[in-house]
C-alpha cells in the first residue's frame, strides 16, 4: 500500500501550503496516448460479460467471381467466420491524502492528485494497446540503407526477447518506410483511413526518416485540422506519428530505435468499465481521503498473418531475432 499524502511533509503535501511557491502547480511532462487514438473498432459490452469478450472476424469469399456462361447458373461460393477474443484485465492506481491535507492546504488538492492519475491513466494504457502493435508476427528488419529483411514469425514475440539476441544495425529510412508501405498494398492490406497508412516511430527511428533527402514535412499538408496527435509528416501514403511512451528508442545499444506501419482493421478494444476518476469512500471519520482511476478492458490485434484469407495488418520495425 502506497503511503498517504499528509501536511507535516514537505515531499508529499507541506509544499501545498508554501507561501512561497508559485501559484502555479508544475507538472511531470506525460506523453498522451498515441496508439490509442488508432484501435480501429472499439467496443463497449458492459458489465456482466466475464473475462473475455469474442468477435468474429469475417474472411474473404472463398472463390472469386468472374463471367457468366448464359446457360449455366450462377456460381455459389462461402467465407468463413472465424472467432478471435479479448482478455479484460483490471488496471488502476490510487493517490490517497489526508483529510487535514486537504482542509488545509492552499491549494484544491484534487485539482493536482486528478491531473497525475490522468497522466498516469494515460501511459499505462498506451502501452497496454501498444504491446499488440507490437506483438504482430510481421517483422522488418533494416539491414542498409536499401536494403530491409522480412520475417514471419510463427509464434508472438516480445520485444524484451528480440533485444536480447539481436541488433539494429541501421536506423530506418524513406526507402524503409516504402517497403513496408508497397507490402501491405500488395497483401490488400486497406489504408486506416481509407487512404492513408500510419506509422508510429520512436523519436531516434523518426529522426532517420527526417535527415532523408526525400522527407516531406508536415507543413505542406492542405488539412492540418485533419492532423492524429504527434503527427509530424506524410511520405509515400504514410502518415507518420511521433510516440515517445512506449516504443523503445535504442535498440540492442544501437542508438537506432523501433516503429509500427499499420493499416485498418489493426486494434481492437474491449471494455468492460470505460477508465475513470474514483473518489475514495472517506474512512476513519474523513481523516483518511484518496482518489484512484479505474477501468476494466483489454486490447487485441484483429489479424495475423495465420488468419484465412487475411495478413498481418501491421508490421513492426525492429532488430533481428
Amino acid at each position: 500500500m502506497g503511503q498517504q499524502m499528509y501536511l507535516g511533509a514537505s515531499g508529499q503535501g507541506g509544499y501545498f501550503t508554501n507561501p512561497r511557491l508559485s501559484k502555479t502547480l508544475r507538472y511531470a511532462l506525460q506523453p498522451l496516448m498515441k496508439f490509442r487514438q488508432f484501435v480501429d473498432i472499439k467496443e463497449g459490452w458492459g458489465k456482466g460479460v466475464g473475462e473475455k469478450l469474442y468477435y468474429d472476424k469475417i474472411s474473404k469469399v472463398s472463390t472469386a467471381g468472374g463471367t457468366l456462361v448464359e446457360t449455366n447458373v450462377m456460381p455459389e461460393h462461402q467465407f468463413t467466420i472465424g472467432q478471435g477474443s479479448i482478455s479484460l484485465a483490471e488496471y488502476g492506481n490510487s493517490i490517497p491524502f489526508t483529510g487535514k491535507l486537504e482542509a488545509l492546504s492552499e491549494f484544491d488538492i484534487n485539482s493536482p492528485v486528478q491531473r497525475v492519475l490522468r497522466d498516469d491513466m494515460a501511459s499505462v494504457i498506451d502501452k497496454s494497446c501498444g504491446l499488440q502493435y507490437k506483438l504482430t508476427r510481421r517483422k522488418y528488419i533494416p539491414i542498409a540503407t536499401n536494403t530491409g529483411v522480412w520475417q514471419s514469425r510463427t509464434t508472438e514475440s516480445t520485444i524484451a526477447s528480440i533485444v536480447a539476441s539481436g541488433t539494429m544495425e541501421i536506423g530506418i529510412s524513406v526507402y524503409h518506410i516504402k517497403e513496408i508501405i508497397d507490402h501491405l498494398r500488395g497483401k490488400n492490406v486497406p489504408p486506416y483511413d481509407g487512404q492513408d497508412y500510419v506509422g508510429l516511430f520512436s523519436v531516434n527511428a523518426l529522426r532517420t526518416i527526417s535527415d532523408d533527402s526525400e522527407w516531406t514535412d508536415a507543413a505542406k499538408y492542405g488539412d492540418p485540422e485533419r492532423l492524429f496527435a504527434g503527427e509530424v509528416g506524410r511520405i509515400y501514403g504514410c502518415r507518420c506519428i511521433r510516440e515517445t511512451n512506449y516504443l523503445l528508442n535504442n535498440l540492442s545499444g544501437s542508438g537506432f530505435g523501433e516503429a509500427v506501419i499499420f493499416g485498418a482493421e489493426n486494434v481492437i478494444e474491449g471494455i468492460a468499465v470505460p477508465e475513470e476518476l474514483r473518489q475514495k469512500i472517506p474512512t476513519d471519520y474523513g481523516r483518511s481521503k484518496g482518489i484512484a482511476w479505474y477501468g476494466i478492458l483489454g486490447f487485441k490485434r484483429m489479424w495475423n498473418i495465420t488468419d484465412s484469407g487475411q495478413t498481418a495488418h501491421i508490421v513492426h520495425v525492429t532488430s533481428a531475432a
